[in-house]
C-alpha cells in the first residue's frame, strides 16, 4: 500500500473511531435530559421531577454531539463515493444543513423543558407553548433530510455497487429510529424500549457508525476520495 493510500486509509479509521464518540455524546445527552424508569405517558411530568443538572448537561452533550455526527456521515459519503456512487456530495451537503437544523431543533426543546422544569404558571405555560411551535419548523427539516440521506444509503448499499454488504443498507438510521417508535407506540418489550426512546433518534446513529467504522477498519483495500 503506498504512503498516501495508507495516510487516506488511517483517516477514514480516525474519522469512524470519532463519529462513534460523537453519537455517544448524542445518545448519553438525550438519556441524561429524558429517560424515565416509569415510561413516557406524561413526557410533562418527567422534565418537571428531572434534577436540573440532567436538564442541562443533556442539553450541553446534544449540542456538542449532534453537529459532529457529521464526522460519521462524512465517512460514509467518502467510502460511497469510491464505487462512484452518484449524489455523494450533495447528499452530504443535505445531511450536514440537516443537523445544523437538529441542534437548533435539540435546543429548543431543551429550552421548553427547562420552562417545564422551573414551574406551571401561565406566564410558563405560554412560554412552553411558544418554544414546542418553535421546534417544529427545524425538526420538521432535519427529518426531512434524515429521510433522504436514508432512502438514498439505502438504495446505493442495496444495489450491490458499495463496498460495504448488502445486509448495511439495513443498518440505516432512518430504519432504526422507525423501529423504536414502532415497538413504542405498539408497547413491544417495554422495559427496552423505556431505555431506546429516550435516544430514538441518536442510538441509531450510534449503530449505523459502529457497524461502518467496524467493516472499514477491516476494509483494507478502502481508499478515501473527498466527499
Amino acid at each position: 500500500m503506498h504512503n498516501k493510500e495508507w495516510t487516506q486509509l488511517r483517516t477514514l479509521r480516525i474519522a469512524g473511531v470519532l463519529s462513534i464518540g460523537a453519537a455517544l455524546l448524542a445518545v448519553v445527552g438525550d438519556e441524561l435530559s429524558q429517560y424515565s424508569p416509569l415510561g413516557y405517558a406524561s413526557l410533562m411530568d418527567i422534565e418537571r421531577t428531572l434534577p436540573f443538572w440532567r436538564l442541562l448537561t443533556g442539553e450541553m452533550l446534544g449540542v456538542l454531539g449532534i453537529p459532529l455526527c457529521l464526522i460519521g456521515y462524512w465517512c460514509v459519503c467518502a467510502t460511497l463515493r469510491q464505487s462512484s456512487i452518484k449524489g455523494t456530495r450533495g447528499m452530504f451537503w443535505l445531511i450536514a444543513y440537516s443537523l445544523v437544523m437538529g441542534v437548533v431543533s435539540h435546543a429548543i426543546i431543551s429550552s421548553m423543558y427547562m420552562v417545564i422544569h422551573a414551574g406551571n404558571t401561565a406566564a410558563l405555560a405560554s412560554a412552553e407553548h411558544d418554544l414546542q411551535n418553535a421546534a417544529y419548523f427545524p425538526g420538521i427539516l432535519f427529518l426531512l433530510g434524515y429521510l433522504g440521506f436514508s432512502v438514498w444509503y439505502f438504495v446505493a448499499v442495496i444495489s450491490g455497487r458499495t463496498r460495504y454488504p448488502h445486509w448495511m443498507a439495513f443498518v440505516n438510521p432512518f430504519l432504526l429510529s422507525l423501529l423504536i417508535a414502532l415497538l413504542n407506540t405498539l408497547n413491544v418489550l417495554p422495559q427496552v424500549v423505556n431505555i431506546l426512546f429516550p435516544a430514538w433518534l441518536s442510538i441509531p446513529h450510534l449503530l449505523f457508525f459502529t457497524f461502518s467504522a467496524l467493516f472499514l477498519w477491516n476494509d483494507r483495500a478502502s481508499v478515501i476520495t473527498q466527499a
